[in-house]
């Protein structure tokens, strides 16, 4: 059996011929666990390599080579604050390739290199259910705690007519890109605490606890990375205060794919179409300033049936459904090792 070695992969030392490496494997890899997705080009791939999720403090690589062909990818992401005692991980293996522990190995590798203090959980997301993964996490152990819908919105698809959606009387409409107004970052930080509602099946994920120096953290730490983030929100009139948002960003080498972030209205003002509102806004105002845009893209719990069909009133297609996966960190890495060799786990 050939050897597969395994190695850290640092993305600002990479070679072009490296990172072609990696966009290949994972256009084969995406072609059998996520055959609904576009294709994205080879630009916009390391784009999305390189933008570090919102709540990350940590990512790292690590790569497989097996007679110098890159054969498989680990990457794992250290979450911040309320999350921080979890550490995300993600494996793509060439699909010609798997069931032979390569997968496996990279995991066990990631997972040596000495996780935070205080990590307690590992979280595998975004497996496809039914596909490959999904055995894989099993017999590591692994609980499926959430089941997640992905929708997609093709811009060009859908049309216009889909967005014009009028405002709710005794309510307005404000925007932003970065900052929250200063008249209104109280009451959107308020607004924003409403997403503790959102259900996240049995996962252990934390929303953040939001006031208005958490938003003006998140404003600059978007701002750090070079994110677009945008925001809408709708203002009952009454009160003068922010009842219901959504937010959207655009990422550094992303430039025809947005990604639909939180969409919150608060309890009492709940049942008057203001989700649907808020998010017609947004589109409104992103094809207008922004027409290169031809894909959003969102996440949402799987029994979230209000936000599921509301996207599809505004032309969200569901793609697929994706699992949540959980594994205690002292178990996981106990199986690891006795495992022993690569081939004795899937």
């Amino acid at each position: 059996m050939m050897t597969v070695d395994i190695s850290p992969f640092d993305l600002d030392e990479a070679s072009e011929a490296d990172l072609r490496g990696q966009y290949d494997l994972a256009i084969a890899a995406f072609a059998v666990d996520r055959p609904d997705a576009p294709k994205p080009d080879y630009d916009t791939f390391v784009g999305r390599l390189r933008a570090i999720p919102p709540g990350v403090s940590r990512q790292r690589f690590w790569v497989a080579r097996r007679e110098g062909r890159m054969v498989g990818i680990g990457i794992t992401q250290v979450s911040r604050s309320e999350n921080d005692n979890n550490i995300v991980v993600d494996v793509r293996v060439l699909p010609e390739l798997r069931r032979q522990g390569i997968g496996t190995a990279l995991l066990r590798r990631a997972l040596s290199e000495s996780p935070p203090e205080g990590c307690e959980l590992v979280v595998g997301r975004g497996v496809t259910a039914g596909g490959d993964g999904e055995p894989w996490i099993r017999a590591l152990g692994f609980t499926v705690v959430q089941r997640v819908t992905l929708q997609v919105l093709g811009v060009r698809e859908a049309g216009p007519a889909l967005w014009e959606v009028p405002v709710p009387a005794g309510h307005r409409l404000e925007r932003w890109t970065g900052a929250a107004p200063d008249d209104l970052v109280e009451s959107y930080a308020r607004a924003r605490g409403a997403i503790h509602d959102a259900p996240t099946g049995d996962s252990s994920y934390r929303h953040p606890h939001w006031s208005v120096l958490r938003v003006r953290q998140a404003e600059d730490d978007a701002r750090r990375r070079g994110v677009e983030h945008r925001t809408v929100v709708v203002v009952h009139e009454a009160s003068d205060a922010v009842v219901g948002l959504t937010e959207l960003e655009i990422f550094p080498g992303m430039p025809g794919t947005a990604v639909q972030q939180d969409t919150v209205v608060v309890p009492g003002h709940r049942g008057h179409g203001l989700g649907r509102t808020v998010k017609a806004a947004m589109m409104r105002w992103l094809l207008a300033e922004r027409p290169e845009i031809d894909l959003v893209v969102t996440n949402v719990d799987a029994s979230n049936d209000y936000m599921t069909r509301v996207n599809q009133q505004l032309g969200y297609v569901t793609t697929r459904t994706m699992l949540t996966a959980e594994a205690a960190l002292g178990a996981l890495e106990s199986r690891l090792g006795a495992a022993g060799g690569d081939h004795d786990i899937p």
